[in-house]
């Protein structure tokens, strides 16, 4: 866990920032997928060395007034001498092409280290955090409103919106269902809202859902709100704070974020 210190000449808004355990599988399949590019690019350039640089597939070339089999012969092995290479080369280009892209930033951004410096010091934010039962929240910020989940959103160049469907691509360049953002980001809001009613039933922490994203095919709803990247500060600023709040039930919020945040 890495915790963001106020500055005294600068107080801002402190950042709880956890490290992310599936980031490790990501960069495994992503070094995977590099290691197969690169096995396809050598296959492809050692069938092709084989083919055109030495006499082995020229000895099948033909010669004279061949019979109908060696005729046949010599098509089959110098269609497998030309289509077989190429194919691996193309195959390795299109797998390399995929895993540039996916090191380009597959991965949603956070967007609360950039508020850092908005906000005052009576806010914090949390990413990354393991609530208990297994879910994790990709983003949070505590104020004197409450709490604002933060849902993530792939960026347009990997994801798809098909009818209903949300569709991410991998870095082997297959798509696969995810959850819809909007859906994910107030299932969370649900989620830290039931968590923190265990802890406090006298209190009911104010618990909103935000989607941060340019991408117009991310619509709002009743449950969560979508506002660009710009508009976010302006947007948690206008929030009207919850009575109730008091500096014991902020520091007791402070401290529960903390504790999943240290597993």
């Amino acid at each position: 866990m890495r915790v963001a210190p106020a500055n005294r000449e600068d107080p801002g808004m402190q950042v709880i920032a956890v490290r992310n355990p599936s980031s490790v599988g990501h960069r495994v399949a992503v070094a995977r997928s590099l290691s197969v590019a690169i096995l396809l690019l050598l296959a492809g350039v050692a069938l092709a060395w084989l083919s055109l640089g030495t006499p082995l597939v020229s000895g099948f070339m033909p010669y004279g007034r061949p019979t109908p089999l060696q005729v046949a012969s010599g098509i089959v092995v110098w269609g497998f001498a030309i289509v077989v290479p190429a194919a691996f080369l193309i195959m390795g280009v299109a797998r390399l092409a995929s895993v540039i892209e996916a090191l380009a930033g597959q991965r949603p951004r956070k967007v609360t280290p950039q508020l850092a410096s908005a906000l005052g010091p009576d806010h914090i934010a949390a990413t990354d955090l393991l609530l208990p039962g297994g879910r994790r929240i990709h983003e949070l910020v505590l104020g004197p409103f409450g709490i604002v989940v933060l849902g993530a959103v792939p960026p347009p160049s990997f994801s798809r919106h098909v009818g209903s469907r949300w569709e991410i691509r991998d870095e082997r360049g297959q798509w696969l269902p995810i959850e819809d953002p909007i859906q994910r980001a107030s299932r969370d809001a649900e989620r830290v809202r039931g968590w923190l009613a265990t802890d406090d039933r006298d209190f009911l922490v104010r618990v909103y859902a935000l989607i941060v994203t340019e991408d117009e095919r991310v619509e709002r709803s009743p449950s969560c709100a979508v506002v660009a990247p710009d508009e976010l500060s302006a947007w948690l600023a206008a929030l009207p704070p919850q009575r109730g709040l008091t500096p014991a039930r902020r520091e007791r919020l402070v401290e529960l974020i903390r504790s999943i945040a240290t597993r």
